[in-house]
């Protein structure tokens, strides 16, 4: 009877962590290496960098194509920025409250940029932005867990954005087609005479 009343003390003692957890609850995620944290940390901020810079775009671009690419950036990446922080919040990385300072430098250098030239520079920015990001999140694709596969499912909405960036670039490159001028009627079109010899 000693021998009994013992074991069930014993088992009562060994299993009460394991009753201590609520019914249903989730185990707590793996630990992260070093270099994930840091791909979450880096990650995260440049997400609320585009979002910031995408709605100051929306405000100021000059042209439509840039002004809907400037929506979708916001769009994107705000709920990129969200997957980010949930993983940050489960494994105690601290969400930034602000901007970092090249993030701040570089808006602050858009929001003073002249008339007639916002658009040419907020598109080559961020083509460059994106091709950064793309190498950031094609090393963290080659690895396993939740930030490799987080990266892998980002890729190709970032590399769609970095073609579009690449497109827009190119067509602000070209410019508007110069206008289109008639001689008044009667002039004859320049290089030409009106006599034939």
């Amino acid at each position: 009877m000693r021998r009994g009343f013992l074991t069930a003390i014993l088992v009562a003692c060994l299993s009460a962590p394991a009753l201590a957890q609520a019914p249903g609850s989730v185990p707590p995620p793996p630990s992260l290496s070093r270099q994930e944290r840091n791909f979450i940390a880096e990650a995260l901020a440049d997400g609320m960098a585009e979002q910031t810079l995408g709605k100051l775009a929306q405000d100021r671009a000059e042209t439509e194509p840039v002004r809907r690419f400037a929506r979708r950036m916001a769009d994107d990446h705000g709920l990129k920025t969200d997957r980010l922080a949930g993983m940050a919040l489960r494994h105690g990385i601290p969400i930034p409250r602000e901007l970092g300072l090249s993030a701040r430098a570089h808006m602050s250098s858009l929001r003073d940029t002249p008339e007639g030239a916002f658009d040419r520079r907020y598109m080559a920015a961020e083509e460059e932005t994106h091709a950064r990001a793309i190498k950031l999140y094609e090393a963290q694709a080659e690895r396993g867990g939740e930030t490799g596969d987080f990266a892998r499912d980002a890729l190709p909405m970032l590399h769609s954005h970095f073609e579009e960036a690449r497109g827009i670039m190119a067509e602000l490159a070209r410019g508007p087609a110069p206008p289109q001028t008639q001689a008044p009627p009667g002039d004859a079109p320049p290089g030409t005479s009106g006599s034939s010899e």
